[in-house]
């Protein structure tokens, strides 16, 4: 099996853990539905933006994923779509007021919006036509996504312990998201120092300390 299939197989399978995990909580299915679309949508947000520093600090490993990753950016926000539309036709009745109560909630339109736009610009297509230099820079807005998305799944996250029907329950995937998170920007600052230190590096006509992979 090569990489990249082996790589998007485990990402399956954790989308797949979500949705078995929320299954089994003792609540309403349109519930559960919500949390997974959400939970799901941060999980591949998350990865998305760790296969970039992965690839600067093992190219050989991870490099051959830098392309097929926009794939893991449009379910992200497929994602995302679902998550939006049960919270407002179903939680809401296409209410849109109750999204400016809040900064939970608030930070939810530009995120959404980011998203979009990275998702239309997803494509060889869209290279050509912005170039890429500038597709590269639009591209980039996945990091404003991803401070979005994270305020929100703060503000709204459930604790470590949910209490249903009177019972208990530990959070599993959300204290395992929230870590994921924690690591997502650990990487990003990890990566950014390296690619620093090597662009340097090669400025000053010395050997980087291992090859340069493609950018994030």
């Amino acid at each position: 099996m090569q990489k990249p299939s082996f790589i998007f197989l485990l990402i399956l399978g954790a989308v797949a853990l979500l949705g078995a995990y929320q299954a089994l909580f003792p609540i309403p299915a349109m519930t559960s539905f919500v949390r997974f679309f959400a939970l799901s949508a941060y999980l591949l947000l998350c990865v998305s933006l760790i296969i970039g520093p992965l690839t600067i600090f093992w190219p050989q490993v991870f490099g051959q994923v830098v392309e097929p990753r926009r794939a893991v950016g449009i379910a992200c926000f497929v994602f995302v779509a679902l998550h939006g539309l049960l919270v407002i036709g179903i939680r809401y009745n296409w209410n849109l007021s109750p999204l400016v109560s809040g900064l939970g909630l608030i930070v939810t339109v530009p995120a959404t919006i980011v998203l979009l736009a990275l998702t239309l610009t997803s494509s060889d297509y869209a290279v050509k036509m912005l170039g890429p230099v500038l597709w590269k820079n639009v591209q980039r807005f996945n990091y404003l996504a991803f401070v979005f998305s994270s305020v929100h799944f703060i503000l709204l996250s459930n604790g470590l312990f949910t209490a249903v029907n009177g019972k208990m329950f530990v959070n599993i995937a959300e204290v395992t998201l929230l870590i994921l998170g924690l690591a997502t920007v650990a990487l990003q600052v990890a990566g950014f120092i390296v690619r620093r230190k090597r662009m340097r590096q090669m400025k000053a006509g010395t050997p980087a300390d291992k090859p340069t992979a493609p950018s994030f």
